[in-house]
């Protein structure tokens, strides 16, 4: 990948498990959307398989590099998506990397 620029962020959300089905919903078609959003490459919503009241997700995006991803949170599009999380007590911690191999 020498030369790429690759950029994946994940935003890992605890939540408790009484408001897993509002996050499920909210992220539900989150794939599909991301799909039209210029330089993103893909997309997965993951849930960590554990027995607990405190529910963990992860958001995956992957980005042809850091400037769509900068793009793409400063939108309008950004924006409207994350208008309606409510208060699922939800918190949530992102991280960015450059793709190296």
């Amino acid at each position: 990948m020498k030369g790429q620029k690759m950029y994946v962020v994940t935003n890992t959300i605890r939540v408790p498990a009484e408001h897993a089905a509002h996050i499920e919903h909210g992220f539900g078609g989150s794939a599909e959307r991301m799909k039209q959003v210029a330089g993103c490459l893909g997309f997965m919503f993951l849930k960590e398989e554990v027995d607990s009241d405190l529910l963990v997700y992860i958001a995956l995006t992957q980005w042809e590099d850091e400037a769509a991803f900068t793009d793409w949170v400063s939108s309008d599009a950004f924006r409207n998506a994350h208008s309606n999380q409510g208060d699922s007590g939800a918190t949530g911690e992102v991280h960015r990397y450059r793709v190296i191999a």
